[in-house]
């Protein structure tokens, strides 16, 4: 699959996912929301997820069925999927905020706060390292993009 983002400016960015079939889903982003599916990509990338957030777009999901409530209520969330999207926030927060102490920890109270019917991921050292530099570099690729080009990354399953 290929994710491909293009940058705009004074109107919103273009993320559009292009499945291995050849079949594309995509939306009007902003910053966050880039930033966000980088962060997705750097976490399910590190970690080989084939069953998280690209998966599911891989195999046929639209992106726009995550911003409906009726049909996210309809998904199977895979445990991957799970751990990915509780991730991709506290590593797009790092970016802001400096690292946590104990990310996870940080996870596993995110977890137990909302109840999943998952354990909380517990990630190694070299794991942690490898996802935080992968987003930082994908940020700073994203942020020295030109307007109106297009960022293209590749993400095999």
């Amino acid at each position: 699959m290929k994710l491909q983002l293009t940058k705009n400016s004074g109107k919103p960015h273009v993320i559009k996912y292009i499945r291995d079939n050849g079949s594309a889903t995509w939306m009007y982003a902003d910053d966050f929301f880039v930033q966000h599916d980088l962060s997705h990509y750097a976490i399910e990338k590190t970690l080989h997820y084939t069953t998280a957030f690209m998966g599911m777009l891989n195999e046929g999901m639209e992106i726009k069925d995550f911003e409906s409530r009726e049909k996210r209520m309809q998904m199977t969330i895979t445990q991957e999927a799970m751990y990915a999207e509780n991730m991709a926030n506290l590593f797009l927060w790092e970016t802001t905020q400096g690292n946590f102490d104990d990310f996870n920890g940080t996870v596993r109270q995110a977890f137990e706060t909302f109840n999943t019917q998952y354990p909380a991921p517990s990630l190694s050292e070299k794991q942690l390292s490898a996802i935080r530099i992968l987003f930082r570099q994908l940020l700073q690729r994203w942020f020295e993009l030109p307007v109106s080009e297009t960022m293209t990354l590749n993400f095999e399953f």
